[in-house]
């Protein structure tokens, strides 16, 4: 009888630990939702689909690439050879695959009435790539669809620094930002994402959660205090941004995010 006591007892110490996690969870979002605006986010998508985003009293006025060489690296991944035999004809393709490593860098330039904020930062990209060869473009009589992106991932690492007297110097990284403009393999719906990342400075540090509706990600300090929230995936694109904490860090987390809206689509 005593493992049946200890599992039911594991059981409820389980249960209890997420139903303690979700109330927690719940409160600290009405929280964020009580300590701040809600910020509906004007796009302005423009061209290779980098933005410039506007939101509460921010407005993006500069974003684009730095003037860097672009660092590529391609590494041949294998080939295959597919035929089809029928009565037209005997039908050869052959392919080759890739992996594609590409690290661009990049900088945006978010204003208030009174400063602004600027970030640096790099996309680095891999993906793998089916193409045909040479010759079986030759051969082929059609071409279409036969090259495609079997899959894409890319990370983006950067500083942040508000010009002004109380300059401060942010570090950010976000992982597995997937881009909705990347199509692959069979997937042509694909769906702009997050996985996780962070925020810091030298005396703080701030962790990019996923988050369900109706927000896509937050903001989470060391005291586990969600201190912003943002929604990226579907418009209307909105912004949370606590009203109660430092000047400075709302402003770093307002580059944060005019960095993600600013690329997402890239």
């Amino acid at each position: 009888m005593k493992p049946k006591y200890f599992l039911n007892g594991f059981s409820i110490v389980i249960f209890c630990f997420f139903f303690l996690t979700g109330i927690c969870q719940v409160n600290e979002d009405s929280i964020l939702f009580a300590r701040s605006e809600k910020w509906t986010v004007k796009q302005n998508k423009g061209l290779f689909g980098l933005s410039k985003p506007e939101f509460g009293n921010f407005t993006t006025i500069d974003v684009g690439k730095i003037n860097s060489p672009v660092i590529k690296k391609k590494t041949k991944d294998g080939t295959a050879l597919d035929y089809d035999i029928s009565s037209a004809g005997v039908h050869i393709e052959q392919s080759k695959f890739l992996i594609i490593e590409k690290t661009k860098s990049y900088k945006l330039q978010l204003a208030t009435n009174t400063d602004t904020t600027e970030a640096a930062f790099s996309i680095s990209s891999i993906s793998k790539e089916k193409r045909q060869t040479f010759m079986s473009k030759m051969l082929s009589k059609n071409n279409e669809g036969k090259d495609m992106t079997l899959s894409y991932d890319r990370d983006v690492q950067g500083i942040i620094i508000k010009t002004g007297i109380d300059s401060m110097q942010w570090e950010f990284f976000i992982e597995n930002f997937t881009s909705a403009s990347r199509a692959t393999g069979g997937n042509y719906n694909s769906e702009v994402s997050i996985s996780g990342g962070y925020l810091k400075n030298d005396r703080d540090s701030l962790c990019i959660l996923y988050s369900s509706s109706p927000t896509d990600l937050i903001l989470v300090n060391a005291r586990g205090e969600h201190v912003a929230a943002l929604k990226y995936k579907q418009k209307p694109l909105s912004i949370w941004i606590r009203n109660d904490i430092e000047n400075s860090y709302q402003k770093a987390i307002a580059a944060l995010f005019a960095v993600i809206i600013g690329i997402k689509d890239v």
